[in-house]
C-alpha cells in the first residue's frame, strides 16, 4: 500500500461539503459475492475502501452503500461509516441516491466497490478537479487507452465527448471506431468514479427504471444522456482495474502478490 497522499485546500470541509460512497452489492452474475471476494488477505471492499482513505486521508467522508447485512457486518470491522440501503436499488447510481436522503452533503463522489487497485493519486485528481470547477451536476473519469485489448474488450466500457469535455456516448463496444477498424490513437475507456449534486441524483432516480440505452449498453451512465443530463468527462492519469470477471480478479491478485 503506497503512502497517503497529502490533502490541499480543496479537501477541506468547507460550506462545498463532499462525501464519497462505495457502493456494493452481493448478488453479481458473474463473480457472486464479489465484495467479500478474498484478494491476498484482504476483501475487494476493503482494497478498494482503504485506496479512497488512501487518497482523502478522512474516514468520516467515506461510506459505504450496501443491501446486504453480512457486507456491512464485515465493513463496520474497519470502515467508520456503513449504510444499509433497498434491495431494489436498480444500480450503484441508484445507491447513492438512496444514500443522499439519509446522508446530506452537496457533492456525492462515487468510486465503485469493484476497484481495488484504483489509484489514490486519480482518486485525488477527480476529487480536486470536481471542486476547483465549481460543481458540474454530474461528472466521470476517463483515461486514455493504451492497448488494443482494453480498446476491443466488452467489459471495459469506452467514453467519447465533445470538444468541451461533454459526454456524447459510453459504449462497451470499442468506439469510437474508424472504418479500417484500426483503433484510434485517441480513445478513452471509463474509470469508475463518479461525481453528483443531490439534484442530479433525485432525477436519475425518479426514472425508476433503466432507460433504453443505459439497459442495452448496462452503463448507468448513460441515464444522464438520455435524460438530457450533461455529464462532465474529467481525464486522469492512471486507473486500475475492474473486477468484472474472474480474468480480471486473477490479474489483480497476480499484481498485488508480485508488490508484497
Amino acid at each position: 500500500m503506497s503512502k497517503p497522499v497529502t490533502p490541499d485546500h480543496y479537501l477541506s470541509r468547507s460550506a462545498v461539503d463532499w462525501i464519497v460512497v462505495i457502493p456494493a452489492r452481493l448478488r453479481s452474475s458473474r463473480l457472486p459475492g464479489k465484495p467479500l471476494i478474498n484478494i491476498c488477505g484482504m476483501s475487494m471492499i476493503e482494497r478498494t475502501y482503504r485506496q479512497v482513505l488512501n487518497a482523502i486521508n478522512d474516514s468520516s467522508r467515506i461510506y459505504i452503500a450496501t443491501d446486504s447485512q453480512k457486507i456491512s457486518d464485515h465493513c463496520k470491522s474497519f470502515a467508520e461509516n456503513v449504510v444499509i440501503t433497498s434491495s431494489q436499488c436498480l444500480t450503484g447510481t441508484d445507491r447513492l441516491a438512496e444514500v443522499s436522503k439519509k446522508v446530506k452533503a452537496n457533492i456525492y463522489f462515487n468510486v465503485q466497490g469493484d476497484e481495488p487497485i484504483l489509484p489514490a493519486e486519480a482518486i485525488l485528481e477527480f476529487i480536486h478537479s470536481v471542486l476547483a470547477m465549481g460543481e458540474p451536476i454530474v461528472a466521470t473519469a476517463v483515461t486514455k487507452v493504451s492497448d488494443e485489448a482494453t480498446y476491443r474488450s466488452l467489459s471495459v466500457p469506452k467514453m467519447v465527448f465533445s470538444k468541451s469535455g461533454l459526454l456524447l456516448y459510453s459504449s462497451r463496444g470499442p468506439i469510437p471506431s474508424s472504418k479500417d477498424g484500426k483503433m484510434p490513437s485517441n480513445t478513452y475507456k471509463h474509470v469508475c468514479m463518479y461525481s453528483f449534486t443531490p439534484e442530479s441524483l433525485g432525477m436519475f432516480e425518479a426514472q425508476r427504471q433503466k432507460t433504453r440505452f443505459e439497459d442495452i449498453e448496462d452503463l448507468e451512465i448513460n441515464r444522464f444522456l438520455e435524460l438530457d443530463i450533461p455529464v462532465q468527462t474529467i481525464e486522469v492519469a492512471s486507473s486500475g482495474r475492474a473486477v468484472d470477471t474472474p480474468e480480471d480478479l486473477e490479474y489483480v491478485r497476480q499484481l498485488l502478490a508480485g508488490n508484497d
